[in-house]
């Protein structure tokens, strides 16, 4: 018994269900409705969308407005085709049908009520042979105080079966109510709007269109935010600094066929030192090393049975020690002597004859290597248009070379205070990374920065220009 009710219920509720769902779709396809600007958007709205209502084979809808009835929309047709078949045949079984006042199953007796032609009664053979129920629904537009017009517009609705003609006979003229109210709209209202606009175009007067424009300009200058957008100068340049300088005092004796602005990978050697003297230097110091070891062998023996030479092996042992880090420290300067790149980029050195047999000191700077791969744009803004500098400063950078193309990207930094650049103009630098591929860029391209800092009004923002534009006369 429990198990019967149940069931029972679920049928309750899937019919609440299904009843809720089709209201919903009543009042969306209503809503839908209003939004058409023409009656022929209107009409194809009806014939084609109104099938998620109820379950049609083929729909459409006919003007009865003119002397003959006129096809609007036919259901999958985007335009209508007046001299096919199905067009003919439905103009004539709905031309007697011209006063209809309420929905109607389409029948023989229908027809023959109306005192329908021969022509009519064919027409409606054809099409029951097609689907044999067919559903009249008469829209009149109708104005929200309920009155109707004189209009009549018929959409006529196919079936295949009875059931879905049983479930769409309440269904589709709630429909229509709502369709009524847009024909209405479309055909009525939209025309009085229209006659309102060119009636007031009378009294715009010259006079008048310049005090409402000066009133609209006046209010802007409040309301209307506007960024403030400012242009820089940027250079394209590695974001780290790759300087080699000399490990120690010497002479360079070779610098190879490295050039200026030639690629180069890690472990290129670029330039090296001196080392006859080294050389020399390590070979004493070895020469030494070997003449002590070979003494200090000879004293720990003489020490076993003389007391008194202990005290030499302890001499020769820090002699020995002694050579050793002499050792040591020539070849420390032999493997420094060449120097070799750490990193991929491009070489910045200078002549080749200017550096072999130059003489160095330690901390002496020798070349750079440009990195490719970490690159950077420094931004020059000048101090007196730093109030677009913000947390929502955004900056698109455009390169001489290539000004078609924007480059966006983050700010990294900006400097604490204004720095006096080589134009001699005190300039915030701001430092960016780039959202672009770093491929097509190459360190030392320049371009013009746009910066846009936060939104002002439109009158700060005039007035602000005219302030500083007269400060400057």
């Amino acid at each position: 018994m429990s198990e019967t009710q149940s069931g029972k219920e679920q049928k309750e509720l899937l019919l609440l269900k299904g009843k809720l769902n089709a209201i919903s779709a009543v009042l969306k396809l209503g809503h839908e409705a209003f939004e058409k600007r023409t009656l022929q958007q209107l009409a194809n709205h009806i014939v084609n969308n109104s099938r998620m209502v109820a379950p049609y084979e083929r729909s459409a809808l006919i003007d009865m407005r003119g002397s003959k009835p006129r096809i609007l929309a036919v259901s999958g047709q985007p335009e209508v085709n007046a001299n096919s078949e199905y067009c003919f045949n439905l103009t004539n079984l709905i031309q007697p049908l011209a006063g209809l006042d309420k929905v109607a199953v389409l029948t023989d007796e229908l027809l023959k009520e109306k005192n329908a032609k021969q022509s009519a009664l064919d027409a409606f053979e054809y099409l029951k042979a097609c689907f044999p129920q067919m559903l009249l629904i008469p829209i009149r537009p109708v104005a929200r105080g309920g009155d109707a017009a004189p209009e009549l517009l018929i959409w006529a609705v196919e079936f295949s079966d009875q059931a879905n003609l049983a479930s769409a006979g309440s269904l589709l003229p709630l429909l229509c109510q709502h369709y009524a109210e847009a024909l209405f709209f479309t055909l009525h209202e939209k025309q009085k709007i229209i006659h309102r606009v060119i009636d007031r175009k009378k009294w715009l007067k010259p006079s008048r269109v310049l005090l409402i424009l000066f009133c609209l300009f006046f209010i802007s200058l409040f309301v209307m935010p506007i960024r403030q957008n400012v242009a820089a100068d940027f250079e394209i340049m590695p974001g780290k600094e790759n300087f080699y300088y000399a490990p120690f005092d010497g002479v360079i004796e070779t610098c190879y066929n490295n050039k200026s602005g030639s690629s180069v990978v890690p472990g290129n050697i670029i330039l090296t030192y001196n080392t006859e003297e080294r050389a020399f230097d390590l070979a004493g110091a070895e020469n030494a090393r070997n003449k002590i070891s070979a003494q200090l062998d000879l004293i720990q023996q003489q020490s076993f049975k003389d007391i008194s030479k202990r005290g030499e092996v302890r001499m020769l042992e820090l002699q020995k020690e002694k050579a050793e880090i002499s050792i040591r420290r020539n070849k420390w300067f032999l493997e420094k002597s060449a120097i070799r790149a750490k990193q991929t980029g491009i070489l910045d050195i200078s002549d080749k004859d200017k550096l072999e047999g130059k003489a160095v000191r330690a901390g002496e700077k020798l070349f750079e290597i440009l990195s490719t791969e970490s690159l950077i744009a420094l931004i020059a803004l000048n101090e007196q248009n730093a109030s677009v500098l913000g947390d929502d400063c955004k900056i698109t950078l455009y390169l001489h070379t290539m000004p078609e193309m924007p480059i966006i990207g983050k700010i990294e930094s900006i400097s604490p205070k204004p720095v006096l650049t080589e134009k001699k103009i005190y300039c915030y630098m701001i430092r960016m990374t780039m959202e672009y591929q770093k491929k097509d860029l190459l360190c030392g391209m320049r371009g013009v920065a746009r910066i846009a800092g936060p939104r002002v009004p439109l009158g700060y923002y005039l007035f602000r220009n005219i302030v500083l534009w007269w400060r400057r006369v």
